[in-house]
Parts: structure tokens; C-alpha cells; sequence
């Protein structure tokens, strides 16, 4: 069995008086694809903020690589790279000098030369001189997902990345996502599309009422019994 790049033990999270979720314990491998799914609310986008080292658990513990996060946070920070639904990006300032800033950040080698391979990948070349203010939804989806591409990371967390994509541009992404894995990338993936989630998700995890109550491989699921799960009391 391979080492889990991210490791879930007994993670609970708390504000004041009220829990979001309690003792969440699963595996994210190598090459793996997990859908997570759970109704609004149910703690998805706080769980990812936590696997991506922007907020804390309130018990439990979080390992990339066997490590504990606050043992390895540089290294965690490198490889495991959160979609989510804010931007992070400057208006003001080009496609190009986001990624420069952000790839400086990072340490990326040939910054310059990386960061049009990775514009040319997403198809926002032509107008990466353009400040981002001036974007459509979905170039600012896509260049949000060349920022994630751009770091080279091990795991990405994605939350609703479909939103904002044409038809094109999701069929593009759902093979960038294909070709992630094979290179040993693992991902997890929120979202309400569960027909895209179930074409590449190797297993389901739904998250209801406070807890982790399914993990069951994806192997013949359709959206219908998903979204069943979420009705259950």
C-alpha cells in the first residue's frame, strides 16, 4: 500500500459553541480521485481551508506525507494547491503579472518561460496583457486554475471549479484533471455537478450532519443516489 500524501486522523472543527464537523478520519493516495460531497453547510469548503494549511483543527491530526502539517507547513503549502471561490488575484494588474508575483512567491524556476506554457495551457495567451478586471467569469475561472498549475502541486483541492466554464473549457479541464493523476497527482473535488465529479472520482465521501458518514467507491454511482444520501435524515 503506498504512503497517503494527505492523511485525515480524528479531525473536529469548532467555532465557539458550535461544531461544523467531528472526527473526520480518511486517506487521500497517490493518483486518487475522491468527490466529496454534503449538503450546504455541511463543512466542505472548512474542511478544505484546513487541508490546505489556511485555518487549524479543532482536534484531530493532518499529515502530507506521513508528516504533521505543523511540522512540514513550507512543504505543504508547495504541494497541495486550494481552488476555491475567491479569486486571489489583482484586478488591476495583467494575467501575466499575477502569475509572476505569484510564481516569485513560489520560488518557480524560469518563472518567465513556466508561466506562458501554463497561459497556453488554460488558452489565455492572447490576452494575458490584459488586466484581469477586464475578464469574462470564465477567464478568471481559468486563470485561477493556471495559478494552481503553475506551483506543480501533488494534490489539488478543487471547490466548484466547474462554475464559470463553457463547454470547451470544462471537457478541456476534465482532461487536464486525467492527466494530473496519471503523473501520481491525487485531488479532491466539491461540487453540485455530480455527473462530472462520478466521470473521474474513484470514490465518494459525503459528509452529513456533523460527520463522515459514507466512503464507498464510485463504481457504478450515479447523481440520483448521491443526492439521495444528502435527503437522508
Amino acid at each position: 500500500m503506498p504512503t497517503p500524501l494527505l492523511s485525515i486522523e480524528q479531525v473536529s472543527k469548532r467555532f465557539g459553541y458550535h461544531t461544523i464537523f467531528q472526527q473526520v478520519t480518511f486517506n487521500l493516495f497517490p493518483e486518487e480521485f475522491i468527490l466529496l460531497i454534503g449538503n450546504n453547510g455541511a463543512g466542505k469548503s472548512t474542511l478544505f481551508r484546513l487541508l490546505s494549511s489556511l485555518s487549524h483543527p479543532s482536534s484531530g491530526t493532518l499529515r502530507f506525507n506521513s508528516c504533521p502539517y505543523r511540522e512540514c507547513l513550507p512543504e505543504v503549502r508547495s504541494n497541495v494547491a486550494f481552488l476555491g471561490h475567491e479569486s486571489r488575484l489583482y484586478p488591476d494588474l495583467s494575467a501575466m503579472e499575477n502569475l509572476h508575483i505569484f510564481g516569485t512567491l513560489y520560488n518557480i524556476p524560469k518563472l518567465e518561460q513556466r508561466t506562458n506554457s501554463v497561459l497556453d495551457k488554460v488558452g489565455l495567451v492572447i490576452a494575458k496583457t490584459l488586466p484581469v478586471r477586464t475578464y469574462s467569469s470564465g477567464m478568471t475561472k481559468r486563470l485561477m486554475i493556471a495559478h494552481m498549475i503553475l506551483i506543480n502541486p501533488k494534490v489539488l483541492l478543487l471547490d466548484e471549479p466547474y462554475t464559470g466554464l463553457d463547454t470547451s473549457s470544462v471537457a478541456w479541464f476534465q482532461a487536464h484533471l486525467k492527466q494530473f493523476r496519471k503523473s501520481g497527482g491525487a485531488i479532491i473535488l466539491i461540487t453540485h455537478q455530480l455527473d462530472l465529479g462520478l466521470e473521474l472520482a474513484d470514490r465518494v465521501l459525503v459528509l452529513h450532519q456533523q460527520h463522515l458518514l459514507r466512503d464507498v467507491p464510485a463504481t457504478g454511482l450515479t447523481p440520483e443516489t448521491c443526492s439521495g444520501w444528502l435527503e437522508a435524515p
